[in-house]
């Protein structure tokens, strides 16, 4: 079966070409490869390492470690956001609990 929406996009990475078939869009995948070479150069001057191997594994481990702070950062901020749902949703229900009243919503005036 040939997925139709794969496209094919060259790009380089440390000195070398690759054709990278993937379903996402060419840009993407051309920033993904700017990112990975950008880690890859910086790491070389850091270092001042030669080895293309050795310098591919300190990238990934480099970019990894930033998938994982930003993980870290994304539960950090959905539970903050949660928490604060939490507090506006005690508050309404404390609202709600001191104005009940047992009038039919029809009989009852707008304050």
């Amino acid at each position: 079966m040939v997925d139709d929406n794969i496209t094919s996009t060259r790009v380089t990475i440390f000195g070398e070409t690759y054709n990278i078939r993937s379903q996402a869009d060419p840009e993407y995948t051309s920033a993904v490869a700017e990112h990975v070479d950008n880690t890859m150069q910086m790491i070389k001057k850091q270092i001042g390492m030669q080895d293309p191997l050795k310098i591919a594994i300190l990238a990934s481990m480099s970019i990894t470690d930033e998938l994982f702070q930003a993980k870290e950062n994304s539960a950090l901020k959905s539970a903050d956001i949660e928490e604060k749902c939490n507090s506006l949703l005690d508050m309404v229900d404390s609202y709600l609990n001191r104005h009940q009243t047992t009038e039919p919503l029809s009989q009852r005036s707008l304050r």
